[in-house]
């Protein structure tokens, strides 16, 4: 798949403080840009503190005035967590593509006992009420693989750019992160890029 003649690509973010969801949007950005791209970047509601619920949208195109995605229209929708996916589910078009993390972060009201998590299958339902185009990576699996459980959001940009639906390469993402990161950090989160590019990619092919 190619997006080479769209006018613009939505995608939206959803997971919870402390996950990288505002670096995963920057990092977007700063690819686009290095690519010469319009984009615009916007946190739509949510608290960044660690465990609150963030989204941010990234649009990308020449026809991206500003940053708000409406129900609908959104071409990727990347879940950092199956229950964050399910909340903006309503913001993917039918012919979108799901990028689910399955590594459950259980909300604070659950490990209080307040209110109960529902299963996978009952996500997994739901989900394909809005699209059948869903893939499950075991992000967070990756990230350990790379060196940190942290770079589970460059596992996710890597998913991202291996959907094809954007235009934005595999070698402008790497160049974005290492020039985001520390050389400390560079290789892991390189590998982490690598690893979700890889799985999608050969997964959509």
């Amino acid at each position: 798949m190619t997006s080479d003649t769209r006018n613009t690509i939505n995608i939206v973010i959803s997971g919870v403080g402390g996950q990288g969801v505002l670096t995963l949007a920057e990092i977007l950005a700063k690819t686009a840009l290095a690519c010469n791209l319009n984009v615009r970047v916007g946190e739509i509601h949510g608290m960044a503190q660690r465990g609150g619920h963030v989204v941010c949208t990234v649009r990308i195109g020449p026809n991206a005035y500003g940053p708000i995605i409406d129900n609908g229209t959104a071409d990727i929708l990347v879940g950092f967590e199956p229950v964050e996916t399910l909340r903006e589910i309503a913001t993917i078009k039918p012919s979108g593509i799901v990028l689910l993390s399955t590594h459950v972060q259980y909300p604070v009201a659950v490990s209080m006992g307040k209110s109960q998590y529902p299963s996978h299958k009952e996500i997994l339902s739901e989900i394909r009420k809005f699209t059948s185009n869903i893939y499950e990576i075991d992000a967070m699996k990756f990230a350990k693989d790379a060196g940190s459980s942290r770079s589970l959001n460059m596992v996710m940009l890597g998913a991202i750019i291996g959907t094809g639906l954007t235009p934005l390469s595999k070698d402008a993402a790497i160049e974005a992160v290492s020039k985001a990161f520390s050389k400390r950090f560079e290789s892991i989160n390189t590998k982490a890029v690598e690893s979700g590019y890889t799985i999608i990619s050969n997964a959509i092919a």
